[in-house]
């Protein structure tokens, strides 16, 4: 049988009781490690520069916040005050109830989940002239409960927030009390990364290069904002990444000195037989992010050598179905989200049932 030299010369430096020990890609990183890659090929099949960004039209660019925009529709957990003019004692303050109902003396469960403001009113008013003349109903909303949109990760105040009218991604970071700055050797420093926030709405990323708007400037990615979205600002302090997709168990790997993709996989155990065997790195921006992808079934057999991944990096091993590359990233991106997204939560939320105050504290680094 012909072996590729630097394996004959692995089984020779490794005794067979220790190699049979030794099993899968445990085996790959003792053979490159031992002989050293320089005579190994690249296993890299692909690298390329995407550009995932189609970013919106400028701000100023809009026509004065057209007219044609949707009126807010109410939903479960408004809360709106009720009543008629010139009746003593009608002012109620009604929510909008799980059913997505109001109840109000007189009339009795009216709907109101997906209606205007303006809408729920003449329809109260109709139901009040049939039992009283001459009666003015006012319909005041007194808190808008139901469209929220949550801000986590490294802002002075993370959590929910209801949606106002037209918002955007810098009107969100500041309701949420803006960034987290640090101390640095008695400097302040901005330890958030930008090239890593995200915007999520609907399980999917909205493309926004978070890096060109703070820094740049640039309006065009201050993105109007919907109900249900997350934004998550990470911390430029964790060193993590990735290993996401038909792994056997998916996870976030933390990165101290070095970390290899073998090694990657090892931690994740292995890839599913679901998996189409070549594993694609996304690498830097979100919206203008590096793809490499790369044949693993070649470094297993010691036919290629091992890549060095770095702190951030997102390893993602797609289904066969999924077969352009801009797809296979834009998935990976998209379970970044959810895994970040979820961390993210769960944080906040320890830190609000801990000390309240502590999001607002500056990070000291040693």
């Amino acid at each position: 049988m012909n072996r590729h030299p630097f394996q004959s010369e692995c089984r020779r430096l490794i005794p067979p009781r220790g190699r049979a020990a030794l099993a899968g890609f445990a085996w790959a990183a003792l053979c490159a490690a031992a002989l050293g890659a320089a005579e190994i090929p690249s296993a890299i099949v692909a690298h390329t520069n995407l550009d995932l960004g189609a970013p919106a039209a400028p701000a100023a660019a809009r026509p004065a916040e057209t007219n044609a925009k949707a009126a807010y529709g109410l939903g479960v957990g408004d809360v709106l005050s009720i009543s008629i003019y010139g009746e003593e004692g009608s002012a109620r303050t009604v929510p909008v109830d799980p059913s997505g109902h109001i109840a109000y003396a007189l009339v009795g469960s009216v709907p109101a989940a997906g209606r205007t403001v303006d809408a729920l009113r003449a329809d109260l008013q109709a139901r009040i002239d049939r039992e009283l003349k001459n009666g003015i109903v006012c319909v005041v909303p007194v808190h808008f409960g139901s469209q929220t949109f949550a801000v986590l990760g490294l802002v002075r105040n993370p959590g929910t927030y209801p949606l106002e009218g037209s918002m955007r991604v810098l009107d969100a970071i500041g309701r949420a009390g803006g960034f987290r700055s640090g101390y640095f050797r008695n400097s302040t420093a901005d330890l958030f990364d930008l090239q890593h926030a995200l915007l999520l709405r609907g399980g999917a990323t909205v493309p926004v290069d978070f890096d060109a708007l703070v820094s740049r400037g640039d309006a065009s990615q201050n993105v109007e904002l919907a109900a249900g979205d997350i934004l998550s600002i990470p911390s430029a302090l964790v060193r993590s990444v990735y290993v996401l997709g038909e792994v056997n168990y998916p996870r976030t790997i933390g990165f101290v000195t070095s970390l290899s993709l073998v090694q990657a996989l090892t931690e994740a155990r292995g890839l599913k037989a679901t998996s189409n065997r070549r594993l694609v790195v996304v690498r830097g921006s979100l919206t203008k992010p590096e793809a490499i992808v790369v044949d693993v079934d070649k470094v297993m057999a010691g036919k290629a050598r091992d890549l060095q991944l770095c702190p951030g990096d997102i390893v993602y091993a797609p289904r066969p179905s999924l077969e352009l590359l801009t797809e296979i990233v834009k998935t990976a991106i998209n379970s970044f989200a959810g895994t970040v997204a979820s961390s993210s939560g769960a944080e906040t939320y320890r830190d609000l049932r801990g000390d309240p105050g502590a999001s607002t504290q500056p990070i000291v680094v040693p």
